[in-house]
């Protein structure tokens, strides 16, 4: 047995559904990372994916880059069971419904950054950086007074969403872990829907 089945093999026995473990796989570039992946996926599928699509469960894989989720899915010949995104993807797909929850907390971070903005105003002199400051202050005061005016807030993971109604890329990460992290059910919307 060569290390790769043997590495295959510790992945499978944390994906026991009975005693689940997480586990790190930590390698250099080119070493099979990948493989490894689409081989523990391919264990899932073949082991609980019947399972999985009777009750409307998929398995979620979160991966950094839009190339990594073309070539995973395209190694899991784009199977269904599988909902392969990029971090800010997964995160827009599990939010983007709560719109009154996002308006909510758009209000409460701009006014929590531009309280501290104006503090940092405050005890800073004339410069340059306090000019940036005055501008980044106008700029969310100006969002801060327009948020009740948005109907649908919007956010595309490959766009530059400057636009009136749309979130940044760091705004979409945020907002996701405040939820996940703040709200119960979000927690278990989640886990419903990818309990793999």
């Amino acid at each position: 047995m060569n290390a790769d089945e043997l590495v295959d093999q510790e992945i499978a026995a944390c994906l026991n559904p009975e005693k689940p473990k997480s586990f790190f796989l930590f390698a250099g570039a080119g070493s099979g990372k990948t493989r490894a992946l689409v081989t523990a996926l391919d264990f899932i599928r073949r082991e609980r994916g019947q399972y999985l699509k009777m009750n409307k469960k998929k398995v979620a894989v979160i991966t950094y880059t839009n190339a990594a989720c073309d070539e995973i899915r395209r190694r899991l010949d784009y199977n269904s069971l599988f909902e392969v995104r990029t971090i800010h993807s997964f995160m827009w797909e599990l939010i983007h419904h709560y719109q009154e929850d996002i308006r909510e907390w758009l209000h409460d971070d701009l006014v929590e950054k531009i309280a501290a903005l104006e503090e940092q105003q405050s005890r800073g002199r004339a410069s340059q950086a306090s000019r940036n400051r005055a501008a980044e202050i106008e700029q969310k005061t100006k969002r801060l007074a327009q948020l009740d005016q948005i109907r649908v807030f919007t956010y595309s993971p490959t766009a530059d969403n400057n636009t009136r109604d749309s979130l940044s890329h760091s705004e979409v990460i945020a907002m996701g872990a405040a939820f996940l992290t703040g709200k119960p059910l979000m927690q278990e919307i989640l886990v419903r829907k990818f309990p793999v």
